[in-house]
């Protein structure tokens, strides 16, 4: 019985931290000014000296105060513009690993490459939900001397899911298809490029520097059959990127 009445009061006083932790002191000036923050001296019926969130400090006598509250936090116009940044433009690099039978050294032998994506885009039409796009180039080389390597890009476009972790970091997940040209290495033959439908699994992590840019930090999981006619080949194409860079943030 004393557990459980200790856990019950630990809870209770964990619930009354939260709920003070979510309130500020707010102060009314009788000229129509609001100071929030919190309160670190008072001295009763004379003076109150208030700190606020950019660590200024204020001091008030008594006969120019309306009133002092505690209410819940209020934005800042800061944090209110950068929630309203609902798009993105930007660009982004990192190394391309190859994945199945795009890696087996018996069936096409690329090694980890390179990927630039020159366009990374997305834009919210809702809290959560939008449209992404992608305008990529990757090049895997092979375990042959002299040989070209394999490359390959293309268009990618579908929808975008976006989850804000915090007022300065969202996480994205990006699913989507679209269009991709592959080169196959010269093989003695001459090289040949083959088109081909293509899908992207994308994750990323946005961390807002600014009001007007963001860091990128993602990871794409890319899968194409490209069809060669003249060489008679199929090749399936599986990568694993990861890719850092920067973007813009649109209104």
């Amino acid at each position: 019985m004393r557990k459980y009445l200790a856990l019950l009061l630990f809870v209770f006083i964990a619930t009354a931290s939260f709920g003070q932790n979510n309130y500020q002191d707010v102060v009314y000036l009788k000229n129509g000014s609001i100071i929030r923050g919190v309160i670190i001296e008072q001295v009763i019926n004379k003076s109150v000296k208030i700190e606020t969130a950019d660590k200024s400090v204020f001091f008030y006598q008594m006969d120019e105060i309306e009133k002092i509250t505690k209410e819940s936090p209020v934005q800042s116009k800061t944090a209110n513009n950068q929630n309203k940044r609902k798009g993105y433009i930007g660009l982004s690099m990192g190394p391309s690993m190859p994945l199945g039978d795009f890696a087996d050294k018996s069936n096409g032998a690329a090694k980890t490459g390179m990927q630039l994506n020159l366009i990374n885009y997305g834009y919210l039409y809702s809290k959560n939900v939008g449209i992404a796009a992608m305008w990529f180039g990757a090049s895997h080389p092979i375990d042959l001397k002299g040989i070209d390597p394999w490359s390959c890009g293309g268009v990618m476009v579908g929808p975008l899911f976006s989850f804000p972790v915090s007022e300065k970091v969202d996480w994205d997940i990006k699913p989507m298809l679209g269009y991709s040209v592959t080169s196959l290495p010269d093989l003695g033959s001459g090289t040949e490029d083959a088109a081909s439908f293509a899908f992207n699994l994308g994750a990323q992590i946005r961390f807002h520097v600014s009001n007007n840019f963001s860091l990128l930090l993602s990871a794409d999981y890319f899968s194409t059959k490209a069809k060669f006619t003249d060489y008679r080949i199929e090749q399936k194409i599986n990568t694993l990127s990861f890719g850092f860079g920067v973007a813009y943030r649109l209104k």
